[in-house]
């Protein structure tokens, strides 16, 4: 950039490397009837480290989308990516997982940024003192959820919900903490796979495809037909809610073994540990789903993992189901 007559500059500097350059005479300050230094703002600013996290708001987002000067009057003056500086204009870059952003701005706009998540702090510890006082209350709290659902004093879903209250009430997190706490993507996430299961079982999409793989198996043998009870319900309950699974094939297994004049309990207990056993996909569990966002995966990952797993209950379940229910009522 070539200076011209009239420009003005805005110089981020102490008073006194603003004096010194004065006195140079390399630069000619203020204009007749004016100040020859104006200062514009001061006030403390702090450099700190950030990196842009698997959940963090940033990601995905350019610099300028995320308006740091305007909101936390923060500016940044490096970004490395994988251990290099990168060049050119910052405001362009699109962040990613692993970015690490140098920031200077005042103390409270800072700590206020990294409370939001736009980054995790590198610089400065973010974590608080653990509240071992209120550790009783906590697990008096599991403990009494535990107790009261296994009496079936009332659904476990409300004493679930009265027991986040107490905790909150009594100081083991702030409500702010709580509210952080809850991932809402993923129980959209949940809300929605909820949706298809009860999609395909109210369009009768679900029954269709059940019924045809037991006429499939139903002149095997009965350790064949279990098996594929088994396997049938394994892979509707990666895509369905397990509940759904469980209700839909557990009249049709025992159907199955009444048909071939074994016991039905066996093919029950099948769909019980098959439906209960999701591991191919992060959307087959709501645990899954939890684990998936929490830990980074990506859906590869439990396909990896889970496939194999899933192969080896499978066959496992064949095997021993039969030595613990045995198919010939006694």
């Amino acid at each position: 950039m070539v200076l011209a007559a009239g420009d003005r500059i805005v110089i981020r500097s102490g008073m006194g490397d603003m004096l010194a350059l004065r006195e140079a005479g390399d630069v000619a300050f203020g204009v007749p009837g004016a100040h020859a230094i104006e200062p514009i703002v001061n006030r403390e600013t702090v450099l700190l480290e950030g990196v842009v996290g698997p959940h963090s708001h940033a990601l995905g987002l350019r610099l300028v989308d995320l308006d740091l000067r305007r909101l936390y009057g923060a500016y940044v003056l490096a970004v490395h990516r994988q251990g290099e500086h990168m060049e050119g204009n910052f405001d362009a870059i699109r962040l990613r997982i692993g970015d690490t952003v140098l920031l200077e701005g005042p103390p409270e706009s800072m700590a206020r940024m990294f409370e939001r998540r736009e980054f995790v702090n590198l610089s400065q510890p973010t974590e608080r003192p653990l509240r071992r006082n209120k550790a009783p209350i906590a697990v008096a709290a599991v403990l009494g959820v535990m107790a009261l659902a296994a009496f079936d004093v009332l659904p476990i879903a409300a004493l679930a919900l009265i027991a986040a209250a107490a905790v909150v009430t009594f100081g083991c997190l702030e409500s702010e903490e709580a509210y952080a706490a809850v991932h809402w993507s993923i129980l959209m996430l949940i809300l929605g796979m909820l949706a298809l299961g009860l999609a395909m079982e109210k369009t009768g999409a679900a029954r269709l495809v059940v019924e045809n793989v037991a006429m499939l198996v139903a002149g095997l043998g009965p350790v064949a037909v279990l098996s594929g009870v088994y396997l049938l319900t394994s892979i509707l309950t990666e895509v369905m809610s397990n509940n759904a699974v469980a209700v839909l094939l557990t009249p049709i297994a025992a159907g199955l073994a009444v048909q071939l004049g074994v016991d039905p309990r066996p093919f029950v207990v099948a769909v019980m540990f098959a439906a209960s056993a999701s591991f191919a996909t992060p959307i087959g569990y709501q645990t899954n789903t939890f684990v998936y966002s929490a830990g980074g995966y990506r859906f590869t990952d439990f396909l990896k993992v889970g496939v194999p797993l899933n192969l080896l209950l499978w066959v496992t379940a064949t095997a021993i189901i039969p030595l613990f229910w045995p198919l010939t009522a006694g």
